[in-house]
């Protein structure tokens, strides 16, 4: 093992933990086919659309059998990943849509259904929440299960038990069915930290590395491994020295995670009294309970693009005034910030007029102000579910004043339609817009006399302003977060919602990471939203620091200029200032 050359390979940390053992390189049997051959001869629509109901009929099966395992190991609000996949499955309009295509067009089966699951893939990839788009790794997982039963494909399943598995992507059905052979820890070279398999690996408690590129191609069997699910890290034959002292770190994560559990129901303020309002991300109703019952705060971002995407269009008044309702009543007296739809429109388009760009094109707050119905059906819910006073209204991709403007005449105007019906709502509701393109921030003092409060959302305030797609293998390493125009402009942010005497909070993936929130707690940031697994742990960092300290970090790093110096600096005050009791998460 020593006299192989220790390697390290670097990728993002999707679950955090140790992993110590051999890998298994799992490469997965995708469905053969060849759609680039023109079909010849006649088909036999009768025969293509029983062939289609059969192979639907048996993913099914296998979706439902690895459904029963997985309530075995997982809660309920992470068995919802694969309701939406069964969901999918079950989908009448869809499954008509494909047999009434090949009765019409005369196609094979798998052609159809191919064709049409790519309008699906390409509608999820525009939308401008990261999170929607990591699930069309769930949509390309059933095309493959049905394409695979349609052409009469072979299912592998099975791994090394106790081993690490090395993969290119790995599905949630992967995911629980690899479980079961007690594996270890997870790297694969595509996946970002929102997707299933990270979700899932979480939950579980496996360690998981994902967007490692070549780590597939990298390891083989013969090699060792260490995963390192907090740094991001793949050692492949690690040195005698590198193995102890990751064994040691690991028995002091064993004695952190219980000390993590003692800080549920402790205030979050640093340790000089300053507080900070810690509040959660939410994607579905269903995970409310467990945030009220284990932190007991505010939810700091809604996202309700998951409702356009379970049935493929806009919701109705009354569904989505349900869900809100739902979700105000859980909270109270606690707040929840309902972001209005912040969609890709790529996806609402004819295929004529698809955008060559949807991630500047017609989305977000640009595809309301131009479908009035559904955004005044959309305010009209939010005001309604608001009666008790703990609702918030925040607008998404705002990049100038006029929108800004013209989204809050929508909002009276659905304000006097509710009184004209006696319909009841908080005549006070707050109402804050996304700060997360840079046009935003230089008019950020015109903004704020217009608004509430602020969020920032900077997954896409670094994609844009540093024109990278974080989801592009190609330049993914230069999409920065300690960037200093990135830092910059959340410190501009700030001292205009300062200057105007109004709240602004950061709900994008910096508020989750704990060196970044070192740094915005030191800028000045009122509030951190962050996503649930990480809550304890921004929790802990908060309680360790002294705002004093962070305000010193903070203008040291706004006269860097560059990355590297900005990140080293960051991490060297850990080290130094604050020391062990942060280095292992």
């Amino acid at each position: 093992m020593n006299e192989v050359k220790e390697e390290i390979f670097k990728g993002l940390p999707a679950s955090k933990g140790i992993a110590i053992g051999n890998p298994f390189v799992y490469r997965a049997e995708l469905p053969s086919y060849n759609v680039d051959i023109p079909f010849s001869g006649e088909v036999s629509a009768e025969k293509e659309i029983s062939d289609y109901e059969i192979a639907v009929s048996q993913s099914l099966k296998e979706l439902n059998k690895i459904f029963n395992l997985a309530k075995e190991k997982l809660d309920e609000k992470n068995l919802q990943i694969f309701d939406a996949q069964l969901s999918f499955l079950y989908d009448d309009y869809l499954h008509t849509k494909i047999k009434n295509k090949i009765k019409l067009e005369r196609k094979p089966a798998f052609q159809v259904f191919k064709d049409e699951i790519k309008v699906l893939e390409n509608s999820i990839l525009s939308s401008n929440d990261e999170y929607i788009r990591e699930r069309v790794n769930d949509i390309e997982d059933i095309k493959n299960r049905v394409l695979r039963n349609l052409l009469k494909g072979r299912l592998v399943s099975k791994i090394t038990e106790n081993s690490i598995v090395i993969a290119r992507n790995l599905t949630p059905a992967d995911t629980i069915l690899f479980s079961n052979r007690n594996m270890l820890g997870i790297a694969i070279d595509f996946g970002g930290i929102n997707s299933h398999v990270a979700i899932i690996a979480r939950a579980l408690k496996i360690p998981a590395v994902v967007a490692m590129h070549n780590i597939s191609v990298s390891v083989t069997a013969s090699d060792f491994i260490i995963i390192d699910g907090y740094k991001g890290l793949v050692v492949k034959n690690p040195s005698e020295e590198t193995i102890q002292r990751y064994m040691q770190q690991i028995e002091h994560n064993i004695e952190f995670e219980k000390q993590l559990e003692t800080l549920e129901k402790l205030p979050a303020e640093t340790k000089d009294g300053k507080p900070v309002l810690l509040s959660t991300n939410l994607e579905f109703n269903n995970e409310v309970d467990y945030i009220v019952t284990h932190f007991g705060c505010d939810v700091g971002l809604y996202r309700t693009e998951h409702l356009f995407l379970e049935i493929g269009d806009f919701p109705d008044e009354e569904s989505q005034y349900k869900q809100y309702k739902m979700l105000a009543d859980h909270i109270y007296p606690k707040k929840v910030t309902i972001r209005t739809f912040d969609i890709g429109g790529d996806k609402l388009l004819p295929d004529s007029q698809k955008e060559l760009n949807p991630f500047l094109g017609w989305r977000g707050i640009r595809i309301c102000l131009d479908k009035s119905d559904v955004f005044l059906a959309q305010l009209r819910a939010i005001l309604r579910a608001s009666a008790m006073g703990n609702v918030k209204i925040m607008f998404p991709m705002i990049a100038s004043l006029d929108e800004v403007q013209q989204a809050k005449k929508f909002l009276e105007t659905a304000k006097e339609q509710l009184r004209e019906k006696n319909i009841k709502f908080d005549e006070k509701i707050q109402l804050g817009i996304m700060i997360e393109i840079p046009s935003s921030i230089l008019i950020a003092d015109a903004l704020a006399k217009e608004v509430d409060y602020f969020s920032i959302g900077t997954n896409d305030l670094i994609q844009y302003t540093l024109a990278v797609d974080r989801d592009s293998n190609l330049v993914s390493n230069l999409y920065q977060k300690f960037h200093p125009g990135v830092v910059r402009f959340i410190s501009l942010a700030v001292e205009a919602a300062v200057r105007n005497s109004i709240p602004i909070s950061v709900c994008g993936q910096l508020a989750s990471d704990q060196y970044a929130s070192l740094l915005l707690i030191g800028l000045g940031v009122n509030e951190l939203s962050v996503e649930t697994a990480s809550f304890l742990i921004i929790k802990r960092l908060i309680r360790l620091i002294n705002y004093s300290e962070a305000k010193k970090i903070a203008e040291k790093v706004l006269i860097m200029n560059t990355e590297c110096e900005i990140r080293e600096y960051i991490v060297d005050c850990f080290n130094k200032n604050i020391g062990e009791r942060l280095i292992s998460q």
